[in-house]
């Protein structure tokens, strides 16, 4: 004789199963629906156009401002190079100052460029690049580190 019981099924049977699919309830009917979505999205187009006012408004502000700046930042560029030429110009008397004849600025007593109005001539970059190295020559020309 067994001394176990077997598990068996209640009397009467189990339920009987569901396998028909349940629909959901719905949450909002279609007109709720609808009234939602242009709810939310003229709520969206709102934010949106002041978003993109304010935005404007800042972009036309930082225009005005690197348009006023600009003089300053010619200014101190033209300093810079101004005094890099100094320093082009001292490193050529030190260089040139055992050389019987030399003046600086000409190559050899003739002035190097012809200017009767005494104007500023704008010289080429290899003469402001003349006497760098070659890596700080190409850090200057594609603007890479601090100039001066």
């Amino acid at each position: 004789m067994v001394t176990y019981k077997q598990d068996m099924p209640p009397e009467g049977g189990f339920n009987p199963y569901e396998w028909a699919a349940r629909k959901p309830k719905r949450l909002f009917g279609g007109y709720t629906q609808f009234a939602l979505f242009a709810g939310f999205t003229s709520i969206a187009w709102i934010f949106y156009f002041r978003w993109r006012n304010t935005k404007k408004l800042n972009e036309l502000e930082m225009r005005e401002s690197r348009v006023a700046i600009e003089p300053f930042l010619l200014a101190e560029r033209d300093r810079a190079i101004l005094k890099h030429y100094r320093k082009n110009r001292d490193e050529e008397n030190e260089l040139m100052k055992n050389v019987e004849g030399w003046k600086t600025g000409t190559l050899w007593g003739e002035p190097v460029f012809y200017n009767p109005r005494n104007r500023y001539v704008k010289p080429a970059l290899e003469e402001l690049l003349a006497h760098m190295s070659y890596r700080e020559q190409e850090d200057f020309k594609y603007d890479k580190r601090k100039r001066f």
